[in-house]
């Protein structure tokens, strides 16, 4: 007879090596861009009361709303439900569900305008 065979086990909490993986990656991709596309890149995160912060250049990012406005062309405002909107509205990742997160609507990602 197997030693215990209904015992759960309880998985231990790897979120936050997940989420250092995933900046470690988010990183890369991002200093990847700005030197294969000659972009300025600044990416923030906050998790957990910590900030995250990677900016590709010195230059002080992000620019304020007003900075925003006052720049041609316009920025391009993509939220997380776009992104999903895109994804087919997939709610798993890598075959796990997602937890239900409130998501910020703002003016939606169109997509490239056709010329």
């Amino acid at each position: 007879m197997a030693a215990n065979e209904n015992t759960c086990v309880k998985k231990r909490d790897r979120s936050n090596e997940n989420f250092k993986k995933k900046w470690s990656t988010l990183k890369n991709n991002g200093l990847n861009i700005y030197q294969i596309y000659n972009a300025e890149v600044y990416i923030c995160i906050r998790r957990k009361g910590k900030k995250y912060e990677f900016k590709s250049t010195d230059r002080a990012l992000p620019l304020s709303e007003q900075e925003k406005n006052e720049s041609f062309p316009l920025p391009v405002l993509a939220t997380a439900a776009d992104v999903a909107r895109q994804r087919g509205n997939q709610s798993s990742v890598k075959g796990r569900r997602s937890p239900e997160r409130p998501v910020l609507i703002g003016t939606h990602y169109q997509g490239p305008e056709a010329p």
